[in-house]
């Protein structure tokens, strides 16, 4: 099974400012390709998605927008999946190992999956080499602070290669690479 990290980051790496903020994404609002994100979509066949990433959602008031999707949340925190409700898709919490999470997706029979984020979950993920692309639109901002895109300690080094960069209208890029 191939795991997709697609986001969005500052220049410096941050997915988000302090206190999980995401206003700096309105200045890449106009600059990706109306028909991109729907064609991603059309490509996976499962999410991954960590607890920050769904409180925010659930907090801005999107609940979860992907409910057609089949999800993996991983948290510990049993209330989230109470939170989400009823979706047309499997929507399932895990906790522990990933290896394990990884394990049961692939027995599911997925293929292709988008780690919707965060940061935390790509580290644990690049961790246990479980990272195969990455899909980035970088915003022309700094944040100084936030999480980044890979957050963790000690991760391995682990190479990628550049499959494309393009600039997005004005100011931001998309930049996707591939496992080496």
């Amino acid at each position: 099974m191939e795991i997709i990290w697609r986001t969005a980051m500052s220049m410096d790496g941050r997915i988000a400012a302090a206190r999980d903020n995401l206003d700096f994404l309105e200045t890449i609002a106009d600059e990706e390709a109306p028909e991109d994100f729907p064609a991603f979509l059309k490509s996976i066949d499962a999410i991954i998605v960590g607890a920050s990433t769904l409180r925010w959602l659930i907090r801005e008031g999107h609940g979860w927008p992907h409910g057609d999707i089949a999800t993996w949340l991983v948290s510990r925190d049993g209330d989230l999946e109470r939170q989400v409700g009823k979706t047309a898709a499997p929507f399932r919490r895990v906790e522990g190992d990933l290896r394990e999470l990884v394990a049961a997706m692939e027995a599911d029979g997925r293929q292709r999956a988008w780690l919707s984020g965060g940061g935390n979950l790509a580290g644990q993920l690049l961790a246990i080499d479980r990272i195969d692309e990455i899909e980035v639109t970088i915003a022309p901002v700094a944040l100084g602070s936030g999480p980044s895109l890979f957050d963790g300690e000690a991760l391995p080094l682990t190479e990628f290669r550049l499959v494309e960069c393009r600039q997005l209208k004005e100011s931001a890029a998309a930049i996707k690479w591939a496992r080496r």
